[in-house]
């Protein structure tokens, strides 16, 4: 018996997975089912262990109460919604999902429905950034929190009230997670990012100070939104008494329960406008201290520790009930780290914007100056810029945080320099998260805009593989269970800054007759011309309709009046996005050809007219896939393009499902009668982690598959010797071409776009 289920289990779990003890413990779970049971837990075992041995056995844990209300062909659908929590959120929401099996899965699948985040957005996010002034992102999540950068939602919302009812629940939570980002309880205004997490870690037992911390500050929000939002509070009323109603805490008096439940009752009866129930003498100090506290984060502090200590004195202790549902999770690291990715992204903003406000004559004067001298920055302020409104007689007026009252001018070299509105706000955020815009910044920006006069055309964009924008996640397939492994990818778009050389000159001189020729075929290209039939005026008489018209009044009925052929001649109206592998394998003959191929394809397109883009794609491992901006589709072909084609050089490997996804979305973006997505590659998709063979081929013909769906046409020109094997399983077998000689690649390329356009 042992050995036939070791056996089975060996089929998914290679025996070198496990260690004794693992093995005996998945075989005492899986011995008290029946074997059509267990072949499907074997199954499934096979899709997560992979992924997360942990969660292995808290699935195999919970098996038992899952199939007391799940059938054997439920599981693998409950295994996917494992999975997708796991991966978005992390072990413990992964457990806390498996948990609740009837609120998290029973009931979508029993059709009980109802208001999908997705649903929702349309409304809800105007909403959100008209209250932050923000560009604050919404998400769905099995866990309730923000970073500050995005609140993560529930991805659905089932009360049994009304749907109404269901986005209000939506717009509460929302406002919650607001509140606590403009109330600072992330310590975002303190200079270290680090001032909460290490307060935190003073304490012995972190999660009871985090509780109290959460507590306290929910108190603080309640209070901030009652004033700000008294409307959406009001509307609540009801939705809080019933749960403090249904949590045992209507009836709380001083002494009867601890603080922590004293508390709770008190911030519901605040949300609900009933009566505050009476607080001891030391708890209602702390109280008032919290809501006096205002942004000073240390009063909170001093009151968290009292809160904590009263706690602690507590008799064998007791166990945190889970946050109320409107609180979220406090996420204190996914804060810090996004402050820090959003300082990075400010940083780069206003270099960039300020290197282009500043005229050439500020800068003129630092030609002529020592050698030593000339990286020095311009007169700031000691600790920074001075960066706030200025009266006209050149005194600060005090700051403010309205739009309209963003920073309009900087002291530079003794001049007041005027700063278009984009930089106002961008320098406006920087003094909220720092204070003032550091010296550096200044700076930077004006080394650049130096350079810039120093040497006219040269580019100030931040150097190769600076990104330009924090990253954008993307899901990938899992062809294992059927499902994606939600925002699993990190992508990055990085600007390829152009070289000075002579490659395009050079594949100019090279293939001078073949331009010529190509540019004659694509100017033919340039109208189509077909006949509409059946037209009430034209060029010539329709055959067809005259011979049914005829029969008509043969047969006493009315004829048709439209007889006629008309020659339409049609304008082009067609966007090719071609996608470049610029992977390590590339280099030499491939990299070169490739690079080739787009100057001749550019060449010939600039006659024709079409819309055209072209990006490079390369990277390494799920959290660094990149895509490199060559040319979009609003910029003409020039000098700078073509820099940027010399410029393309092998990077990484070839992860090829997220740039195909992006690239997806970017195009359905595009008006355009016929939609292209063109692939040049040598290679199947590859990645250093596990981004390889079938995973990786499913997850990219996944990908092409959204495309198509999303009306988009991809294509694939390879120079693999082994693409026959895999490419028309991925593209189609009428969606590739393969080219066996490297060499005719520039000539094949454009030939290829020729005959899909015609």
């Amino acid at each position: 018996m042992a050995s036939g289920l070791a056996a089975r289990l060996q089929q998914v779990i290679p025996v070198d997975w496990l260690n004794d003890w693992e093995r005996d413990e998945i075989f005492s779970h899986l011995a008290r089912y029946e074997p059509l049971v267990e072949k499907a837990v074997i199954e499934q075992l096979g899709i997560i262990w992979p992924i997360s041995s942990a969660l292995c056995f808290d699935f195999l844990g919970h098996l038992k109460n899952g199939l007391a209300c799940l059938s054997t062909e439920q599981l693998p659908d409950w295994v996917k919604g494992i999975l997708e929590v796991y991966e978005a959120d992390g072990l413990q929401a992964a457990r806390r999902y498996i948990d609740d099996v009837e609120s998290n899965f029973l009931c979508s699948i029993r059709g009980e429905k109802g208001l999908t985040l997705a649903e929702i957005i349309p409304r809800l996010l105007p909403y959100i950034r008209g209250l932050s002034r923000r560009t604050l992102d919404l998400q769905p999540s099995a866990s309730l929190y923000t970073d500050t950068n995005i609140l993560f939602l529930p991805l659905e919302i089932i009360a049994p009230v009304n749907l109404s009812h269901n986005f209000y629940i939506y717009k509460l939570l929302a406002s919650f997670l607001w509140a606590g980002i403009e109330k600072d309880i992330y310590c975002q205004q303190q200079t270290d990012p680090e001032t909460l997490e290490s307060f935190f870690l003073s304490f012995e037992d972190q999660q009871l100070v985090m509780a109290c911390y959460h507590l306290l500050q929910t108190v603080r929000v309640a209070d901030f939104l009652k004033a700000y939002l008294p409307g959406l509070m009001r509307d609540g009323q009801t939705l809080f008494r019933r749960l403090r109603k249904d949590i045992g805490l209507a009836d709380i008096s001083p002494g009867a329960g601890d603080d922590f439940t004293t508390v709770r009752s008190w911030l519901l009866a605040l949300c609900a406008d009933d009566p505050l129930p009476e607080l001891s003498g030391e708890t209602e100090s702390m109280i008032r201290k919290v809501l006096a506290a205002d942004t000073h984060y240390k009063e909170v502090f001093t009151a968290t520790t009292s809160f904590y200590e009263s706690m602690r004195c507590r008799q064998g202790g007791f166990p945190l009930p889970r946050p109320l549902f409107f609180q979220g999770d406090l996420r204190p690291r996914e804060a810090r780290l996004a402050r820090l990715s959003r300082r990075q992204e400010h940083k780069q903003q206003f270099i960039k914007a300020m290197a282009a406000a500043i005229p050439p004559q500020s800068t003129a004067g630092q030609k002529d100056t020592e050698p030593e001298e000339k990286n020095q920055a311009p007169s700031v302020s000691e600790n920074g810029a001075i960066l706030s409104p200025m009266r006209q007689d050149g005194k600060k007026e005090k700051p403010a945080t309205d739009k309209e009252n963003d920073p309009h001018y900087i002291c530079l070299d003794d001049e007041q320099l005027g700063l278009p509105e984009e930089l106002r706000h961008i320098a406006r955020e920087i003094e909220d998260d720092l204070g003032e815009v550091p010296s550096f910044y200044i700076a930077s920006a004006s080394q650049i805009a130096g350079g810039r006069g120093r040497a006219p055309g040269k580019s100030i964009e931040p150097e190769e593989g600076l990104p330009l924008q924090g990253g954008l996640l993307y899901d990938e397939w899992d062809f294992r269970r059927r499902g994606f492994r939600k925002s699993w990818c990190t992508l990055i778009e990085k600007r390829i800054t152009p070289a000075r050389a002579t490659f395009v000159s050079n594949t100019m001189e090279k293939y001078r007759g073949q331009i010529l020729q190509l540019k004659r075929q694509f100017e033919m290209m340039q109208t189509q011309q077909r006949f509409m039939k059946r037209q009430k005026d034209g060029d010539d008489i329709d055959l067809d309709a005259l011979t049914e018209a005829y029969a008509d009044v043969r047969a006493g009925l009315v004829p048709s009046e439209r007889l006629f052929v008309r020659l339409q001649r049609d304008e082009r109206d067609i966007a090719a996005l071609f996608l470049v592998d610029m992977s390590s394998s590339t280099e030499g003959w491939v990299g070169t050809a490739l690079k080739e191929s787009l100057v001749l394809l550019s060449e010939a397109l600039h006659s024709l007219g079409d819309r055209y883009a072209i990006y490079g794609f390369s990277g390494m491992r799920r959290s660094r896939s990149e895509i490199f901006h060559v040319k979009d589709f609003t910029e003409p072909y020039s000098e700078e393009i073509k820099g940027r084609i010399a410029a393309i050089s092998p990077m990484d490997y070839t992860r090829m499902g997220p740039p195909i996804r992006h690239f997806t979305k970017v195009l359905k973006d595009v008006d355009a009668r016929a939609r292209l997505l063109i692939i040049l590659t040598d290679g199947k998709p590859e990645d250093y982690d596990d981004y390889k063979g079938e995973y990786a081929i499913e997850d990219t013909r996944h990908a092409l598959i959204e495309a198509k769906a999303a009306g988009i046409h991809p294509f694939c020109i390879s120079i693999d010797k082994e693409a026959q094997d895999y490419l028309g399983h991925l593209f189609g077998e009428i969606n590739y071409t393969f080219i066996n000689d490297v060499k005719n690649l520039p000539l094949r390329v454009p030939e290829i776009y020729r005959i899909l356009t015609s």
